[in-house]
């Protein structure tokens, strides 16, 4: 492996001007966000999909609520080589500046812990309900200016479900709905009003696969949250809207004390709990 070529920007797949593209970034609705298909080359995304299906000691964080059913990778993780190296080179210093370039944002610093990042995967049945993501690093107290995914779905049918939403909060109304097809990566402005989810549930048997970072900028507030805000959506079941409007309002402590009573009582009774 120390004889593998570096990532460098060069290689990357952009089919149109930065300029353009800056200006598709900042007017796009319902908040500025931008979708690049390959921007990243198959030949450096592929191999991540082979250390996935070959993972044996990868460290997962699970989530099993009314809100979300999904897994991703746990911060400050030993990650298996390839995916490893994605990281490295989207927090690098040519890689950010790039996405100044596109997005407009100077300054931008990155989260080597990969928190809230890393690899996601959701299996058939995983959603995740429309949320507002963390304004704030709840250790490091930078701010939370930009998200990027890039999605490692091989032959994926929008019918699958899983379809990433963008939402306007007021009025509330979804405007964008994204397949997360193989090679297409998101750039999403992060803010009080970037609302969005995959609240479609995957069909049985399918995995939805997603590689996320998480990108900084030193000037952040005392009222901006380090915790995910659920924004509540039509057709929404009454245990979800129970549980956002606790998440929303009990303090983090207090929430996962109840998800760690919920999670043992759960192992205890070996046996779904109702409101699910």
């Amino acid at each position: 492996m120390g004889s593998t070529p570096p990532f460098t920007v060069r290689a990357l797949g952009l089919k149109e001007p930065v300029e353009r593209l800056r200006g598709s970034y900042q007017s796009a609705p319902p908040f500025p966000h931008l979708i690049i298909d390959d921007l990243f080359p198959a030949s450096w995304l592929l191999p991540i999909l082979d250390d996935y299906r070959h993972r044996t000691d990868w460290q997962w964080k699970s989530y099993d609520t009314a809100l979300q059913k999904k897994m991703g990778t746990m911060p400050n993780s030993d990650l298996p080589f390839n995916i490893q190296r994605y990281f490295d080179f989207v927090y690098s210093g040519p890689f950010l500046r790039l996405l100044t370039s596109l997005t407009g944002i100077e300054n931008l610093l990155p989260d080597p812990s990969l928190y809230g990042g890393g690899m996601h995967v959701v299996a058939g049945g995983g959603h995740f309900d429309l949320h507002i993501d963390f304004q704030k690093h709840p250790q490091t107290h930078l701010t939370n200016r930009l998200a990027m995914l890039t999605y490692l779905n091989p032959d994926w049918d929008s019918r699958n479900g899983g379809n990433l939403e963008l939402w306007s909060v007021r009025p509330s109304a979804r405007a964008v709905e994204i397949a997360p097809l193989f090679g297409r990566t998101v750039l999403m402005e992060q803010s009080k009003i970037a609302a969005h989810g995959h609240p479609a549930h995957i069909r049985p048997g399918l995995e939805r696969k997603a590689l996320i970072a998480y990108f900084y900028t030193n000037d952040a507030t005392p009222e901006m949250k380090s915790t995910t805000v659920y924004v509540s959506q039509p057709g929404q079941s009454a245990s979800a809207r129970l549980q956002s409007a606790l998440h929303n309002t009990l303090p983090p402590p207090i929430i996962r004390l109840l998800q760690k009573a919920r999670h043992t009582l759960r192992a205890r009774t070996g046996q779904r709990l109702p409101g699910r």
